[in-house]
């Protein structure tokens, strides 16, 4: 039981730290849409990072589900020999 405790507790951290980086990411992406819009123009440079900022939040998403669902099948491994 010791075991499973201690994965969902590396799985709850995991999750926070997830979350605040995400929360980061999507905040710097705001700022630079807030710039950009604060002279009712967007200049193709202030585009370029925001798509930028976006591409990398998704692809920060994408890995964190990877990660996950390989802990979720370690997880899983490790529960069968308690069973």
């Amino acid at each position: 039981m010791k075991v499973i405790e201690k994965f969902l507790f590396n799985k709850i951290q995991r999750h926070e730290k997830q979350k605040t980086l995400t929360e980061m990411q999507l905040n710097s992406i705001r700022n630079m849409v807030s710039k950009a819009l604060s002279n009712d123009e967007i200049s193709a440079s202030e585009f370029e990072n925001i798509l930028s900022q976006t591409r990398k939040q998704n692809e920060t998403c994408i890995k964190f589900e990877e990660e996950d669902l390989e802990f979720d099948k370690m997880l899983s491994k490790k529960s069968e020999i308690f069973i």
